[in-house]
């Protein structure tokens, strides 16, 4: 039987725990159906591409996407991109509870609170 030999392998571009993480702001934007709160990675700028992500229901967007986007790999990707992340109303860290009566936007209303968002970054 052939015998295990132990072999060092070292990438060509090196991944770096320790780079300090971009800084997000933190903006929120009325709607005709109440505020939504969203998170900018980058400077958006025209004409440069952006991503833009809207969790899944009961997240926000750092228990939904926060893995894949410190996720070694991504961060060649991601450093072309603007990021935007949407967070659902009432699903942001610290969202207070919503009182008594409140009337959940719709799917549909939730998706048109994105022009308004795209309208603020320009």
């Amino acid at each position: 039987m052939a015998e295990l030999q132990e072999v060092q392998i070292t990438e060509e571009k090196p991944l770096l725990p320790g780079q300090t993480p971009e800084v997000a702001k933190t903006h929120s934007v009325e709607t005709p159906y109440g505020s939504v709160t969203f998170t900018v990675y980058g400077t958006p700028k025209p004409k440069r591409p952006a991503i833009l992500t809207y969790h899944d229901v009961g997240l926000n967007y750092k228990s939904c996407f926060q893995s894949l986007f410190q996720f070694g790999d991504m961060q060649e990707i991601i450093q072309n991109f603007v990021r935007v992340h949407v967070d659902a109303p009432g699903m942001e860290e610290g969202a207070p509870v919503f009182p008594v009566g409140y009337q959940y936007p719709s799917l549909d209303q939730l998706a048109d609170m994105i022009p308004c968002i795209l309208q603020y970054l320009k």
